[in-house]
């Protein structure tokens, strides 16, 4: 009997070693063509050796999975998504029929994994285009429940509740989320799309570099500088130009 052949694409060496021991030791079924610590790398191995299953992680070195998935022009592949996602993107996964083991790798949720791929590549069915765009949707936030946002990092995807975000900070392109119980999360997209896409009734442009949620603030000072004080004691800058348009904006005379 044939094995069936597998890629594995992590950013994270330690884990893509890991993963690939357990594989060579616990999935006799399966050969191992190649693996890849980079998007790129990954793009190329697919669409050269056509992988029968992909065991792919989501957040890899520039951009995610799904970017990869995208990208790679051979789709007829069977993909196991490897991540550290939380309960909410576990339930995303399931409704969208995606396979998935969850960080750090059990070895018995590894075997029922394989076994189940392999009886979808047994029968000809690989992973649909559609259902990756559907999660794709799902996890960066189209179809979130609305108290909810997904924040991607170098090594997972947190869903926070918005009411938790006291302010973000912009850290070049990335940026810096301080959230209640002293919390921080350094997200992988800029400041500008955390503007666009949180709700304008709530969370303000004050400066180039701090995007406040205006129902964290306890205190606008107009006399020491134009600062505004975040539930979390902290005092953020108000730039000139915005001070106006902040203040009109809380009916401030």
């Amino acid at each position: 009997m044939n094995k069936v052949t597998a890629i594995v694409i992590d950013d994270e060496i330690n884990n893509l070693d890991l993963l690939v021991h357990f594989i060579n030791q616990y999935c006799p079924q399966l050969n191992i063509v190649g693996k890849a610590i980079t998007k790129n790398e990954g793009i190329a191995l697919i669409n050269k050796l056509k992988p029968q299953l992909l065991f792919l992680d989501i957040m890899l070195d520039e951009g995610t999975g799904f970017d990869l998935l995208e990208e790679a022009t051979f789709t007829e592949t069977k993909v196991i998504f490897v991540t550290a996602f939380d309960e909410f993107a576990i339930k995303a996964f399931k409704y969208n029929a995606v396979d998935y083991l969850l960080k750090p790798i059990e070895i018995d949720e590894l075997i029922v994994a394989v076994n189940k791929a392999c009886m979808a590549i047994a029968n000809h069915k690989f992973t649909e285009a559609q259902q990756i765009q559907n999660l794709y949707r799902t996890v960066t936030n189209n179809n979130l429940p609305i108290n909810l946002i997904a924040i991607p990092s170098t090594e997972k995807i947190d869903f926070v509740k918005v009411d938790d975000i006291i302010y973000i900070k912009s850290e070049g392109r990335y940026s810096i989320f301080n959230l209640t119980n002293n919390r921080q999360i350094v997200a992988t997209k800029n400041l500008g799309e955390y503007e666009t896409m949180l709700d304008a009734n709530t969370f303000f442009r004050i400066h180039n570099s701090y995007l406040i949620n205006l129902t964290k603030v306890t205190s606008i000072n107009k006399a020491g500088g134009n600062y505004c004080v975040m539930e979390n004691s902290e005092q953020l800058p108000i730039a000139k130009r915005r001070q106006d348009r902040l203040h009109r904006f809380l009916k401030i005379k």
